[in-house]
């Protein structure tokens, strides 16, 4: 038994799910509700800090370029053009937006960057572990993934089918970087 391997494990497993989420487009959130999860940022740099410093003790130089990203976003939060864009993009009011039918791929390739740092540590982790703590820590992640993204107690919605309650939280999105 490892039970800090997986306990990481599984929350890598969670970053996984709900970034491969926003990236595909299939679970999101509205502007509003993606702003008050600042802290999460931290929590995520965290997490992966503890899997490559204490479980791993490998790819320092991985985490650390992952965490100077989050903590810039974390110090700058809703105070400078791109990382307000960051937002909205990550947003179910991206979708309805006019900006939605061009592609950014700055923000693209960041977000693709940031889940593949996190499949790493997945697949890292789940070799410190035997396989019914895998199995465990496989239902346990897919449970939270289910009352997370799919309870209707949380605006995590079908960006393309929101609830009429989340639908009512979502706003035009504003101008906040330059559009050139």
């Amino acid at each position: 038994m490892n039970p800090v391997s997986l306990l990481f494990f599984i929350v890598e497993a969670y970053n996984t799910i709900g970034h491969i989420f926003v990236l595909s487009r299939i679970r999101l959130l509205p502007r509003k509700d993606i702003v008050r999860l600042r802290n999460y940022f931290i929590f995520e740099v965290g997490s992966l800090v503890c899997t490559s410093f204490l479980v791993l003790q490998k790819f320092h130089w991985l985490v650390c370029i992952h965490g100077l990203q989050h903590i810039y976003y974390f110090t700058f939060w809703e105070k400078t053009g791109s990382n307000k864009k960051v937002l909205s993009w990550s947003s179910i009011d991206w979708i309805y937006s006019k900006y939605n039918s061009k592609y950014e791929w700055n923000l693209i390739f960041g977000s693709s960057l940031d889940l593949g740092i996190h499949v790493i540590f997945t697949y890292l982790l789940i070799q410190n572990i035997i396989k019914i703590e895998a199995i465990l820590g496989t239902l346990i992640c897919l449970t939270m993934v289910y009352f997370v993204f799919f309870s209707n107690r949380y605006a995590w919605s079908n960006p393309h089918k929101p609830p009429a309650w989340v639908s009512k939280r979502v706003q035009p999105v504003e101008l906040y970087w330059d559009e050139q």
